[in-house]
């Protein structure tokens, strides 16, 4: 036995014998020449010897059992993750390498200049990049620029040492701090996009920092080899002229396991014949072994790892986290699209087009002409001049025609011409071609590079644990507050006729091709077209009024009574909200040099008042005649600070910050008895509840793809749920106190702008 050394097919029995998965080679290369590197470096140290052996071969030999053992018991890619800590996830912060030390800010730091304040949060320094965490309050609109035409600062943030070296944006952060320096400045040239002299430029801010706390959350990450599978999904019918892939198109690629689920990171990747590509149609899907659709959040802090996995590649990547409790493995992970095939490169139209010799921004063209290209007729609907020195081609198409390219003879555009839509947009495509001046004259317009839709597909990989949780309830917990999943969305019925009197107010696509507003009761049987052309509505509390944004940049009001309309003095603006008696209404006003500040104005179009002076707000609601809530985002951060406006002291309060909501539309929306804020979460596609003094904000849709919000004054909470990759949107009602919910007929397929239940 003192001879005896183990086998590679011993091994291979005991591990078969706890069937545990196969070591992957690179994995035993990259621990061995690791564990020799360390040994090395001690050869220069004073030598003791156990049992004959040198000091660097007792070690190897110890860390090779151990490595056996805990591969035995956890599997390969948990003790890579172990022993090697290689990776490693940081809430907030994203995947990073923890084989060096990570150091984080001392304490946040804070300068307020002119009312403006910015301030740096957090700071994580690891071997690869710096990550700064700031925020910006208090720039107000007027620091911005009111025209297209015209730009703002572009000058980027980055860190100055103190011998000056400068560290640039790389990768989501900055390029990495040297180890032995633990102080750094952060410098900021200007606010983004505001006007020279608006505001205070070249703001400084001194950060220090050091080493992480022993407490620090950091997620070990398991690296996959990805196996292939069957990656078509049986019974979806492929175009004749496609290839069937061989292998999976959908990968997991990393994984982390965290307090309740996983996060999963990985590659979507089609396969395609060459010059052909494809037109994603549906979200990211995860159903497990049982046929229950999993609800999942997309961590903002892995778009890095994201990005990097699509890198060179002709798909996606993409990352999930989910809840673990009660699934049934395999999952199986999916994304349905089209494919895009090219008709005939060689075929081509031309045409002449007479722009005049002094075209305007804003003029149209209706020309309504047939174009024969590749054996299918596109009408050419019209041409319209716009603001940014170019023109819009708006096309009619059969159901099959995806796009075409558009060029002007002669002139060489800034960007645009490849449009896009086709039958994925109910039949019509839009392009746009911009120039350094607007083209004049007799144009030679060439229509070329039709694109066509094959059949839809589905694309799909699967994943499951190595080793199955024990950490974790065997069912599904339901969580306080949440009504709806992506899971239990399906199971949702038609609204009960006791509530077929309603109406609800949709954005939607009207038959004549343009989009408006339209009034519909909820039963799906009724419809009044309100606005054939114009966007932003909002329904009075007692559903007898329209008001709305029009072309023409004004507040339009319509009487569905009596079916006239009134227009407002003065410039409008979006996200219309009626006071509870109708008298007022409040809007985000665009013009005078003011934009996206907060206006209210009578509803008889007197006295129109401004009530802040921020940027990219948003109007919540009011809880009475005299108070009124908004938010106002923070620059460089994903939160919203909520306001509350008294008119009767003409002041505002500052209430409290949502720190989980989405950095995009926030929409929120306050309950008809002021206690409740709906909004959307970070995700862009969950609805969150908070009360308004900031307590017992709780998940009432997961996952489900909320978009327009809108309360009842009776209380019920409508919210669209956006399809991805569509124009359409499922609409649902609910009682967030009962859980009662309802599915709105499918005809209803628009952006709730109103509701009203009586």
């Amino acid at each position: 036995m003192d001879n005896w050394t183990p086998t590679p097919e011993f091994e291979d029995r005991v591990r078969q014998s706890f069937a545990v998965p196969e070591i992957r080679s690179e994995f035993v290369e990259q621990m061995y020449g690791e564990i020799m590197r360390q040994a090395e470096a001690k050869t220069k140290k004073r030598h003791y010897y156990l049992f004959g052996l040198r000091p660097a071969w007792l070690i190897l030999l110890i860390v090779l059992f151990a490595m056996i053992v805990s591969t035995l018991i956890i599997g390969p890619q948990r003790v890579y993750a172990s022993f090697m800590k290689l990776l490693g996830y940081i809430p907030g912060v994203g995947v990073v390498d923890t084989s060096a030390p990570i150091r984080v800010l001392a304490e946040p730091v804070s300068v307020t200049r002119d009312g403006v304040t910015v301030t740096v949060t957090s700071a994580t320094l690891t071997r690869e990049k710096t990550q700064i965490v700031y925020r910006i309050f208090g720039v107000p609109s007027s620091a911005y620029p009111d025209r297209e035409d015209v730009m703002g600062c572009v000058k980027r943030e980055y860190l100055r040492l103190k011998d000056g070296t400068q560290l640039a944006q790389i990768n989501y952060g900055y390029e990495p701090i040297p180890a032995n320096v633990n102080e750094a400045v952060f410098v900021i040239p200007c606010i983004a996009n505001t006007l020279p002299g608006k505001i205070p430029e070249n703001w400084e801010l001194p950060l220090r920092f050091n080493p992480a706390p022993p407490d620090m959350t950091v997620m070990p990450v398991i690296e996959l080899s990805p196996s292939p599978k069957v990656n078509l999904t049986p019974g979806v019918p492929m175009d004749s002229t496609s290839e069937a892939p061989v292998d999976s198109s959908v990968t997991v690629n990393k994984v982390v396991e965290t307090s309740d689920g996983y996060i999963l990171i990985g590659q979507f990747q089609p396969h395609s014949k060459s010059g052909e590509s494809f037109q994603q149609t549906g979200a990211l899907k995860i159903q497990d072994a049982n046929g229950m659709n999993v609800s999942y959040a997309l961590p903002l802090d892995l778009n890095e790892e994201i990005n990097q996995g699509a890198a060179g590649m002709p798909g996606v990547g993409w990352a999930a986290q989910f809840k673990a409790a009660g699934l049934v493995y395999p999952l199986t992970i999916s994304f349905s699209g089209v494919k895009l095939i090219p008709a005939n490169p060689d075929a081509s139209v031309e045409f002449n087009f007479d722009a005049g010799p002094n075209p305007q921004p804003g003029q149209v063209w209706n020309l309504n002409q047939n174009i024969q290209l590749a054996g299918r007729t596109l009408v050419l609907v019209s041409i319209t001049a716009d603001s940014r020195e170019g023109y819009s081609f708006k096309f009619k198409v059969p159901s099959d025609v995806y796009s075409a390219r558009v060029q002007i003879a002669g002139f060489a555009p800034n960007g645009g011409g490849g449009g896009g839509g086709g039958g994925l947009t109910n039949g019509e495509f839009h392009t746009s071609l911009s120039f350094p001046s607007l083209p004049t004259g007799m144009l030679t317009v060439t229509v070329s590079d039709l694109v066509l839709i094959g059949n839809a597909i589905t694309w799909q990989g699967q994943w499951s644990p190595q080793n199955p949780r024990t950490d974790l309830p065997t069912e599904l917990i339901s969580q306080s507050g949440l009504c709806l999943t992506a899971d239990s969305l399906e199971k949702l019925q038609l609204v009960p006729p006791a509530l077929s009197n309603g109406k609800a107010l949709i954005y939607e696509k009207l038959d004549t091709g343009l989009w408006g507003l339209s009034i519909h009761t909820l039963d799906g049987n009724r419809k009044q077209v309100v606005v054939p052309n114009g966007n932003w509505g909002s329904l009075s509390p007692d559903g007898t009024q329209v008001a709305y944004s029009a072309v023409d940049n004004r507040i339009h009001i319509v009487d569905l009574v009596s079916l006239t309309e009134k227009v407002l003095p003065g410039t409008g603006g979006f996200n219309l909200n009626w006071s509870p008696d109708g008298e007022q209404l409040a809007y985000v006003g665009m013009g005078n040099g003011v934009i996206n500040s907060v206006f209210v104005i009578n509803a008889d179009g007197t006295q129109v008042r401004q009530v802040s002076d921020f940027n990219y707000e948003s109007i919540i609601g009011w809880s009475s005649s005299n108070l009124l809530y908004f938010v106002a985002p923070y620059t460089g951060g994903a939160a919203w600070k909520v306001y509350s406006y008294d008119f009767a002291s003409n002041t505002a309060q500052d209430r409290f910050t949502i720190e989980n909501g989405t950095p995009k539309f926030l929409n929120p929306k306050l309950s008809p008895d002021g206690n409740w804020i709906a909004y959307r979460g970070r995700d862009n596609s969950s609805l969150y509840l908070v009360r308004n003094d900031g307590s017992n904000m709780h998940l009432v849709l997961d996952n489900v793809g909320a978009n327009g919000i809108e309360w009842s004054r009776s209380g019920w909470l409508g919210v669209s749920l956006k399809k991805a990759n569509s124009e359409e949107s499922t609409i649902i009602i609910i009682k967030p106190e009962e859980c009662e919910g309802y599915i709105l007929p499918t005809n209803l397929n628009g952006d709730l702008e109103g509701l009203f239940i009586p």
